[in-house]
């Protein structure tokens, strides 16, 4: 994966994630215009504050506005919400969830949404465009939160502090597209590249990262678009730390971002895979027996090997596998992820190098790192799957 550019720069992030999960899930319906009025806020100033929002409607989205940029696109119905963190914009249609498994988790989410706008219904038989704006407002707003939480970031604004600070000059920018072409004709006009399935950006001149992905190209369910959305946005979250532009090692941006996505979704199997690996089967969506197979059978990839790889993307299912769980383990250790993010973040020309930064974390040369983390694995992981 290449690395954020300035304004001609930018890089595809999931649309090389190959789906292998679910594949009876049912695909959104056509697009049809929504409600001029939000039916759940009523764009009522007490209701928008509650959700946490800042601008419910027409707005300044990157290098344009929220009207030129609908004008742009074709006139597709869109929405358009301003949350603490980020700008979104959504032409996301109606969708009607029928796997058992994500009814179930949709009811969870939507009765911890009903906490701050108080008309989502409890159980829904459908998302309709407006709640699955809402949905997603809030799904970032809880991946901003963790990720500030897990890293041990400063969110003042204070870079001059001795936390590594989350604070670039203009919010995050997400944009969700029902189709591809939606998408593409974005990329064409605003990033200069045109891309329909998913693409991550930097308005340099503005200070802003853009993530775009487009609910065809996922061609799954919403459980997939949220996987894929929460994988694109954890790697401008950790661009933007310290303030961009940085580069950053690809294993340490991949291997965060399957983590924030798998934590979120974890029985969704979506991972980079080369073009001729087969698929592997929705059971193999639990990770941990899979990680602890390998670690005790010694069939893993070196971390002197995973360090080195130029690239993230497209690469075996199992050494994705140890990639998670390393990540896995360098955030269960007690201040690790704050002091490894501090060394990774500087802003230098080239990435730094990842040998130097984990041993100045950890106190372990990779040898003696590898064996605590295969202890580790034995003791936390399971054997069996769930």
């Amino acid at each position: 994966m290449a690395e954020h550019g300035e304004r001609v720069g930018g890089f595809a992030a999931c649309a090389l994630l190959a789906c292998a999960a679910l594949a009876s899930a049912q695909k959104s319906k056509p697009v049809e215009p929504p409600p001029a009025v939000d039916p759940y806020t009523r764009g009522e100033p007490e209701a928008l504050a509650r959700a946490g929002y800042r601008t419910l409607g027409e707005q300044r989205f990157g290098p344009a506005t929220s009207a030129t940029i609908q004008q742009q696109l074709g006139d597709v119905p869109m929405l358009w919400v301003e949350t603490e963190h980020f700008r979104l914009g959504s032409c996301l249609a109606e969708y009607k969830p029928t796997q058992p498994e994500e009814i179930e988790e949709l009811k969870l989410e939507l009765a911890e949404l009903g906490k701050t706008i108080e008309r989502v219904p409890a159980k829904p038989k459908k998302l309709d465009p407006w709640l699955r704006l809402h949905l997603f407002a809030r799904r970032l707003e809880r991946l901003h939160a963790e990720l500030v939480l897990r890293l041990g970031l400063d969110t003042s604004g204070d870079r001059r502090g001795r936390k590594p600070a989350l604070a670039m000059r203009e919010k995050f920018l997400v944009l969700l597209t029902q189709k591809k072409s939606t998408l593409a004709r974005f990329t064409r006009e605003y990033c200069g590249v045109e891309n329909g399935e998913s693409y991550l950006y930097t308005f340099s001149d503005l200070g802003a990262l853009f993530f775009g992905v487009s609910d065809e190209a996922v061609a799954l369910g919403d459980a997939e678009l949220h996987y894929s959305t929460v994988y694109g946005v954890t790697q401008n979250l950790l661009y933007g730390i310290n303030g961009f532009p940085h580069l950053l090692p690809t294993w340490w941006t991949n291997g965060l971002a399957l983590w924030f996505a798998r934590a979120t979704q974890p029985r969704v199997l979506l991972y980079a895979k080369p073009a001729n690996e087969i698929l592997p089967p929705a059971e193999l969506a639990d990770w941990q027996p899979l990680v602890r197979g390998r670690a005790e059978s010694g069939a893993c990839l070196p971390w002197a090997d995973m360090l080195a790889r130029a690239n993230w993307l497209e690469q075996p299912f199992g050494d994705s596998v140890v990639l998670w769980s390393r990540i896995d383990y360098l955030l269960a250790r007690e201040g690790t992820a704050q002091a490894l993010t501090t060394r990774l973040s500087l802003p230098v020309p080239q990435p730094p190098d990842s040998r130097v930064a984990l041993q100045d974390a950890t106190g372990l040369e990779l040898d003696a790192l590898d064996e605590a983390w295969r202890a580790w694995v034995r003791e936390t992981y399971r054997k069996k799957r769930k």
